[in-house]
C-alpha cells in the first residue's frame, strides 16, 4: 500500500508546460543547427534543456504518484501519458522512412528493421540507432536516448519515496535527499574523469545515476513545498549565480539545485510566461518527432534548405503532428 500525504497546492496558472516547450526548442535548435553545421556553443546548451525536463519530472511525477490511489495505477497513469506517442514515433517513422531507404522494400523490411523496432521497443535505442539504408547510418531518432532514463526514473522513484517514507522527522528525510543528491553528483563527476582511464564508456555518466540529482531536486521542492514558498525569496539569488558559476567551472555540484530553484521559480513568478496555456502539451510531441523530421527534411532536400526554412518546417510539422495525436489520440487514451 502507498502512503497518503497531505499534498500541496500547486497554482493552475503556473508556466511549467511553457518551460518544458521552450526547452524542448532548445533541443530542437541544438540538433537542426548541428546537423546543418552551425556552432551554437554558445548560444544553446542543450545538456540544461535536457536537465531542465528531468526536474520538472521529478516535481510533477512526484504528485503523480501521490495522486494515484496505488502504485498499479500510477503505471498506468505513466504508461498512457508516454508509450502512444512514443511508440507511434519509433513505429511510425520506421515506416516512413522505407521511402528514404537506398534498399527495396524486401530489404529494407528484413532482420535488421526488426531489430530496430525491438531494441527501440524497449527503450535501448543505443543498440540499434538506425535503419537499413536511411540516412547514410545516422540514428532515426537520436533524442530517445533521455526516455530510459526517465521510465528508469518511474521505476527508482517507487523505491525512493519507500525509503523516504521510512523517515519519522522531516530533518532524516530532507538528509536522504542530500545523500542521494550527493551520490549522483559523485558518479558523474567520478564517470567523467576516470571513464577512459577504467576503459568505460563516456556514455555512463549520462545515465539514470547521474541525473537523479536533478530528479531529486525537483522531488524535494514538490515534498517542501510550503518551506519553498517561504524561502523563494531568498534562494533565488545565489540559485542564479550557482548556475552561472557552472559555465565558468564546469562543474556541477549546484547545478541540478540551482536549475531547479529557477525553473520552479519562474514556472510560479515570471508572469510572461504564462501566456501559453496547458490545453495540450506540445513538448512532448515536438521532443519525440522533431529529429526524425529533421533528418526526413535534410535528406530529402539533399541539404540544400535555407536554416531558417528548415527550422520551421521541423517545428511547423511535428507541433502538427503532436496536435492531431494529442487531440485525437491521446486523450481518448487517458
Amino acid at each position: 500500500m502507498k502512503t497518503q500525504i497531505e499534498l500541496p497546492t500547486i497554482p493552475k496558472e503556473n508556466a511549467f508546460n511553457a518551460i518544458r516547450l521552450l526547452f524542448c526548442f532548445i533541443v530542437l535548435l541544438m540538433h537542426v543547427l548541428g546537423n546543418v553545421g552551425i556552432s551554437n556553443k554558445y548560444f544553446l546548451d542543450g545538456h540544461m534543456a535536457v536537465c531542465g525536463f528531468f526536474i520538472i519530472s521529478g516535481f510533477w511525477v512526484t504528485k503523480s504518484y501521490f495522486n494515484s490511489e496505488n502504485i498499479k495505477s500510477f503505471f498506468v497513469k505513466r504508461i498512457k501519458k508516454i508509450l502512444p506517442m512514443y511508440y507511434f514515433s519509433v513505429i511510425g517513422f520506421s515506416i516512413i522512412c522505407c521511402y528514404f531507404s537506398n534498399l527495396q522494400i524486401g530489404e529494407y523490411f528484413g532482420s535488421e528493421y526488426f531489430k530496430y523496432l525491438f531494441w527501440n521497443s524497449i527503450f535501448l535505442n543505443f543498440m540499434h540507432p538506425d535503419l537499413p539504408g536511411c540516412f547514410n547510418g545516422a540514428a532515426i531518432n537520436g533524442a530517445l536516448w533521455t526516455i530510459k532514463v526517465e521510465v528508469g526514473f518511474y521505476i527508482i522513484l517507487t523505491v525512493i519515496i519507500y525509503i523516504w517514507e521510512k523517515f519519522k522527522s522531516n530533518k532524516g528525510k530532507n538528509i536522504f535527499f542530500l545523500i542521494l543528491y550527493a551520490l549522483s553528483v559523485l558518479y558523474n563527476i567520478i564517470l567523467k574523469k576516470y571513464a577512459v582511464q577504467w576503459h568505460l564508456p563516456q556514455q555512463l555518466a549520462h545515465q539514470l545515476p547521474g541525473f537523479i540529482s536533478f530528479f531529486v531536486s525537483g522531488m524535494f521542492i514538490f515534498l517542501n513545498w510550503n518551506w519553498f514558498l517561504k524561502v523563494k525569496k531568498f534562494l533565488i539569488l545565489p540559485a542564479f549565480f550557482a548556475f552561472i558559476f557552472r559555465y565558468f567551472t564546469n562543474t556541477e555540484i549546484l547545478f541540478p539545485a540551482a536549475l531547479a530553484i529557477i525553473i520552479v521559480w519562474a514556472a510560479l513568478f515570471f508572469k510572461p510566461l504564462k501566456i501559453i496555456g496547458d490545453n495540450i502539451d506540445f513538448s512532448w510531441g515536438l521532443y519525440l518527432f522533431h529529429f526524425p523530421l529533421m533528418q526526413i527534411i535534410y535528406y530529402s532536400t539533399n541539404g540544400n534548405i535555407k536554416t531558417p526554412l528548415y527550422v520551421a518546417a521541423v517545428t511547423g510539422i511535428a507541433f502538427m503532428l503532436t496536435f492531431v495525436l494529442e487531440k485525437y489520440v491521446q486523450k481518448k487514451i487517458k
